[in-house]
């Protein structure tokens, strides 16, 4: 139990107001004014928002939706609006992240005051600029930024709208740690006898205020998450992938369509309100290295045309690599199915795993190869991994009808224990991400992500490669005893080849391979 926060219980019984003429925010602004909205979402938090100040529950509330979803426009505006109409000797504060953002709340809540007197709030004359003004009976609505800060200021009613400015502030160490600060140094210090609390923000960070409070005060905070698709137990009695009714009228599959253009990353945080971890589960963000092309060789005649990148200042040539595939099949084309992934994979002369491309796409079974065939002609792959379950598909049929050779993995562990040799090797740095690439961010959030993430189909890909490559590589300098590199690098790839399969080379003659 937090000491700071001991005056919660105490006030229990204290939140008493007068009895209302609007049962609800929600139920105000649609008698005050003809244009307001109402939607499935805005009465659950209108529900929440009577209990906080019924004295029913003296713990804080969190609530977390989509953006321009009219949150802030229910709990900014209506409901300082709403409390003051009932009981206008409550003192309350609005703070945001700048004190601008948040003063302009306090001058539209002034705006309506003046506009309906109906709401009976009677304002002081000697005090009523935007971010700072008075009622008659000793109330008050102040509205400040974190910077700023609510010294000396008693607080019966503390609405906390968006406590960072955006993705770069909540990944940035030092502005959570300011936040926090804020917290315990002001915000929690300003409490009356009858404090309440609401927090709304948009969850780009595990580590953010509303996830400290949640760590380190367990037990004192009721939290209200609608997400922008419904996962299982939704608090609107949604199916789960059904969508929010939108206060903006969206179309149908508008935050579907919007999954598929952003990140998992992105759109996680944003729109679904469950952030995932920004440095990663099992694999960390910072252990990612990235590989950049270089100026071809014109010397190099191979079927890269002498094509190179760069490997943290290794200049590594394509056509010095062996080149494979590794694909996760899905068979539905649903928009919450899993993705079918193609990964074209290189493995260095030093045993170093890059990754060179990628296609995905949520396709029948009879496309996988329209997916999978550009990229082995693009970069000369010899061989496609799939798992075993898939070997009698029209891709390998295909495949093999088009004299590519085609090779299962079994798939005899759980996902995460199969990612595991993966993971090994991307902290050790011996795994290569191209840069730049478009799909870039929607690789590294999903493997941030894992194991916890939607979609794992890419870690998958990823998974397979390293079975490819892990504990039977050899080095191709390694040269046999008569001195033929090549012959070692043949021998290198047949260990990894059996590793991944099981023991069975299909007949293929690695000493013939172009690698």
């Amino acid at each position: 139990m937090t000491a700071t926060l001991s005056p919660w219980r105490v006030a229990a019984n204290r939140f008493r107001p007068k009895p209302r003429k609007w049962a609800s925010p929600g139920a105000m602004a649609s008698a005050i004014d003809r244009g307001h909205r109402q939607t499935a979402m805005l009465a659950r938090i209108d529900q929440e928002l009577v209990e906080l100040f019924d004295g029913k529950d003296d713990r804080g509330l969190m609530i977390f939706t989509p953006p321009q979803e009219g949150k802030s426009e229910r709990v900014s505006r209506r409901t300082p609006a709403w409390l003051l109409a009932h009981d206008p000797t409550l003192r309350i504060a609005i703070v945001s992240y700048s004190a601008d953002k948040a003063v302009r709340w306090g001058k539209q809540i002034l705006r309506d005051v003046r506009a309906h007197p109906e709401l009976g709030i009677v304002l002081r004359k000697d005090a009523q600029t935007a971010g700072r003004w008075e009622t008659e009976q000793g109330g008050r609505l102040f509205c400040v930024g974190i910077q700023g800060g609510i010294t000396g200021e008693p607080v019966d009613v503390m609405v906390i709208d968006d406590p960072v400015e955006g993705r770069a502030e909540a990944e940035s160490a030092t502005y959570r740690e300011a936040a926090w600060d804020w917290w315990e140094s002001n915000a929690s210090t300003r409490q009356s006898s009858r404090f309440r609390v609401l927090l709304m923000m948009t969850r780009w960070h595990e580590d953010d205020l509303a996830g400290r409070l949640l760590a380190r005060e367990p037990g004192r905070w009721r939290v209200l998450r609608i997400p922008a698709i419904a996962e299982e137990g939704d608090p609107l009695g949604r199916r789960p992938g059904e969508e929010l009714a939108s206060v903006q009228q969206r179309r149908r599959g508008y935050f579907h369509q919007l999954k598929e253009l952003r990140s998992a990353y992105v759109f996680s945080g944003i729109y679904q309100q469950a952030p995932t971890v920004a440095e990663g589960n099992l694999f960390r963000r910072a252990d990612f290295r990235y590989w950049h092309q270089l100026p071809a060789d014109p010397s190099r005649h191979g079927p890269l045309s002498g094509g190179r990148i760069d490997l943290g200042g290794r200049a590594v040539p394509l056509d010095d690599l062996w080149r494979f595939l590794t694909v996760d099949l899905a068979a539905s084309t649903k928009t919450s199915a899993d993705w079918t992934v193609a990964s074209v994979w290189g493995i260095s002369p030093d045993g170093d795993l890059i990754l060179l491309d990628r296609r995905r796409g949520r396709i029948e079974e009879a496309e996988h190869w329209d997916l999978v065939r550009p990229l082995r002609e693009r970069w000369a792959a010899d061989t496609v991994f799939v798992e075993a379950g898939w070997i009698g598909t029209t891709l390998v049929i295909d495949a093999t009808a088009s004299g590519v050779p085609v090779q299962p993995l079994t798939a005899d562990t759980d996902k995460l224990t199969r990612a595991l040799p993966a993971t090994s090797r991307v902290k050790a740095h011996r795994v290569w991400f191209p840069a730049g690439v478009p799909w870039l961010d929607e690789w590294c959030d999903e493997l941030a992500g894992f194991p916890s993430a939607q979609h794992d189909d890419q870690v998958d890909t990823l998974a397979y490669a390293a079975r490819v490559v892990t504990m039977h590589w050899v080095r191709q300098d390694a040269a046999g005893p008569d001195g033929d590199a090549a012959a070692s690098a043949g021998a290198a790839i047949e260990q990894a080849y059996t590793a991944a399969t099981g023991g069975d080379t299909g007949g293929i003659d690695f000493m013939s391979l172009d690698y």
